[in-house]
């Protein structure tokens, strides 16, 4: 008798888009899958990555059992540890070092979305007493999460909206087909079966795709000028009255003193600054403010670009404010943070399972780096989140609105300050690879001053070949799901759990609650499992988790115009052009440009030596980030070797002929990838692939697979100086570099 293949209703995490995926399973082995078209967001769409995800999880290289250090970090030496004991030996050492150095010598940290229910960090973490989480949010989206957050109560500009209705976008710094496969094919469906309905506006200095094939009109910025060109675009927009002088009168503050500030930024002055001519910057201005409705969505290429990222974030949503295209259909949709409604009741937001009340508020004063980086550190959250929690009736969540200072931490680390951290427990990051000025990190992973280093992740890594303990995680064809995406989102998604953890891997609330459990909190963690928490939160609304599984996710009808009746989550009750929340944390209230810290124009003497400028942004789909480099999963073998772009005439002059292997050199280190000759690029730009390493290398020293042949973050800065003086994001990019033949 043949076995019955079950069919499991999950949802894919290789990513931040959370797809709705059918597995099939028989005899407990997953043997196919395919995209759940009942799910309300992707409706049956599956990127590669999902694809692959069957030879991903039964590679030979994933992790089946906790493993210990017994030589030194990064020799390669481990001993196979049992799970439980593990928890009991990490435990023991987390206790000694609150009781001697207090709680919030204790760090943790994470990557991207690999699993969104970040509340089970947060909730340990409160309870245990730290508030130092650090995470690249900070370069990652987040940093203009938490702008919106102080001048709208939202994240406002998204590549979330309702496209179907849009007829302008503008895609700034973003390259959908590197990250969102899903929304590149939405783009070129409305472009080829509704010809001239969307104008597509392309702000990068690169062709990303979107930008030769598909846009109408293409701005090639020199990197890191983009608050200098928004704030342009400002200037034409409001001394050319193409603004919408009703919202503007009614739902904005600040108005007049904005428009006094974008003098100082008309065209002419802006196309010296960014390479960009006058003429086209002002009609791109003109035809965004025209063209409704319109949305901007940025990519995280702008919140890579160092001290004047974040406010990139704040001059592009202004725009979006004053041309009215808030909360309308095609344009930019204010999020209903407090979630979807049934029958009255709301299940339980992530941020409600965090407990945030419980962290004391003596320890909110000891996040590393907040005393300077404000917006995103607890200064920030203690001036937008009271106005958020009021509009919303939720908590205001911190999961990844707030962050410790990656570079302060490994600083103090590295020299021995008496009050730094002195252990870090990474979930799903790879630190050594994903944050910026590699080796420094390295220096303060293999410093004797941090005590302890845990990593929890699918497979080894470089930094966990640095580590004391590597536990192995859980995928999410191996554990439940249910994510708000942080509260970022009005919907929830729900996953069930297609077959049984591999050899000892647990799931992440296994982890989270078996520490906890050890330190003293029981009281906090009821739960026995995970499917029982998601019971839990379904509660209020009376549906089991099963039934909620069924429906894939639970996605709100949507509403326009709500700051009507409600006006904006702010301190004002208004969108505010300038903000009452930067004004109180000692910044200037509106936005300005700023040349980045290293440039032709800011370090001339420098450019000198290293004449091009370096951006780091090349992604590869269905590579993600840092993951997805292992051999016979079926991904590395679409894109084998690191690739930076080059200008053809550059490249002339240099030598260097497409294909071949090329130095790139920063003041800070160099590495090697293979030369793509194009036009597509400015001449005076290189563009090289981020976060690459070789799994198939070496692990122990001094190889730690490849760490330090091809990863861009050798390359990169993280000087407190050069960082995002709002959210502490390190510089990826704007930097001076040059190139040759290898």
């Amino acid at each position: 008798m043949q076995p019955e293949i079950e069919v499991k209703r999950s949802v894919c995490t290789m990513c931040g888009e959370n797809c709705g995926v059918l597995v099939y399973v028989k005899d407990g082995k997953i043997v196919k899958m395919t995209g759940n078209p009942a799910n309300p967001v992707t409706r049956g769409f599956i990127c590669k990555r999902a694809a692959s995800a069957i030879h991903w999880l039964y590679s030979p290289d994933q992790l089946l059992y906790p493993l210990k250090r017994v030589g030194e970090r990064g020799e390669g030496q481990w001993v196979r540890i049992d799970y439980e004991k593990a928890l009991d030996e990490i435990a023991d050492k987390l206790k000694e070092l609150k009781e001697k150095y207090g709680p919030h010598t204790v760090a943790t940290s994470e990557g991207t979305l690999r699993n969104a229910e970040f509340w089970m960090r947060a909730r340990f973490m409160n309870l245990f007493g730290s508030p130092n989480n650090f995470q690249p949010g900070v370069i990652c989206g987040l940093n203009r999460e938490v702008m919106g957050a102080a001048i709208a109560g939202f994240r406002v500009c998204s590549k979330h909206g309702n496209l179907q209705h849009t007829r302008c976008v503008v895609a700034q710094a973003s390259n959908p087909r590197g990250f969102s496969a899903k929304l590149a094919q939405h783009l070129r469906l409305i472009k080829a079966r509704e010809p001239g309905r969307l104008r597509l506006i392309a702000i990068d200095p690169r062709d990303t795709g979107i930008a030769f094939e598909e846009a109408d009109m293409h701005l090639p910025i020199r990197p890191g000028t983009d608050a200098a060109l928004m704030l342009a675009w400002l200037n034409v927009i409001i001394n050319e009255n193409l603004y919408e002088e009703d919202f503007v009168k009614k739902y904005t503050f600040g108005f007049d003193k904005l428009a006094q500030r974008v003098q100082e930024y008309p065209p002419q002055r802006v196309a010296d600054i960014t390479g960009v001519a006058a003429d086209l910057i002002a009609e791109s201005a003109r035809v965004f403010a025209t063209t409704k409705p319109a949305l901007i969505f940025g990519g995280v290429g702008t919140d890579q670009i160092g001290f004047n990222a974040t406010r990139v974030e704040q001059a592009a949503a202004s725009l979006m404010a004053i041309t009215g295209n808030i909360d309308i259909p095609g344009g930019r949709l204010m999020t209903n943070y407090s979630g979807i409604e049934i029958n009255g009741k709301r299940p339980l937001r992530d941020s409600a399972m965090e407990l945030t009340a419980k962290l004391p508020e003596e320890q909110k004063t000891k996040q590393f780096g907040s005393e300077r980086f404000k917006l995103m550190g607890y200064p920030g959250y203690k001036e937008w989140a009271p106005a958020y929690e009021k509009y919303y009736e939720i908590p205001a969540p911190t999961m990844h609105t707030l962050s410790a200072n990656e570079p302060t931490i490994y600083r103090g680390i590295i020299n021995g300050d008496a009050d730094r951290v002195r252990a870090i427990m990474t979930w799903g990051s790879n630190l050594a690879v994903r944050t910026g000025n590699s080796k420094l990190v390295y220096q303060a992973l293999k410093s004797s001053n941090l005590e302890l280093s845990v990593v929890c992740d699918f497979l080894m890594t470089p930094s966990a070949q640095l580590a004391d303990y590597v536990i192995p995680t859980a995928s999410w064809m191996e554990r439940p799901y249910w994510t708000t995406w942080e509260d970022f989102a009005p919907a929830c998604c729900f996953g069930e759990k297609a077959i049984e953890p591999l050899g000892e891997r647990k799931d992440d609330f296994y982890f989270w609650r078996g520490l906890g459990i050890r330190l003293g909190q029981e009281e906090y963690w009821p739960w026995q499992t995970h499917e029982e928490v998601m019971e839990y939160r379904a509660e209020p609304i009376g549906f089991s988790f099963k039934k909620l599984v069924e429906t894939a996710g639970l996605v709100p009808p949507p509403e326009f115009k709500k700051y009507a009746n409600k006006g904006f989550a702010t301190n004002t009750g208004k969108f505010e052009l300038y903000s009452t929340v930067l004004e109180k944390l000692g910044y200037d209230p509106l936005p300005y440009f700023a040349e980045p810290p290293e440039s032709p124009i800011s370090k001339p003497e420098v450019a000198k030596g290293y004449p091009l400028i370096l951006i780091t942004g090349g992604r590869h789909m269905p590579q993600y980030h840092s993951e997805h480099r292992q051999l016979a999963m079926g991904m590395r073998e679409r894109h084998p070797d690191p690739v930076m772009d080059i200008n053809t005439e550059t490249a002339r002059q240099l030598g260097i002929k497409d294909g071949e292997w090329a130095y790139i050199e920063t003041p800070r280190g160099r590495i090697k990838q293979r030369a793509y000759v194009t036009d597509r690029i400015r001449p005076d730009v290189v563009n090289c692939e981020a976060s690459w390493w070789y799994p198939e290398m070496q692990g122990e020293e001094p190889c730690l697979h490849g760490l330090w042949e091809s990863n861009a973050n050798v390359l990169t800065d993280d000087n407190p100086y050069v960082c995002d003086e709002l959210a502490g994001g390190w510089a990826l990019r704007a930097l001076l570099c040059k190139v040759y033949k290898a």
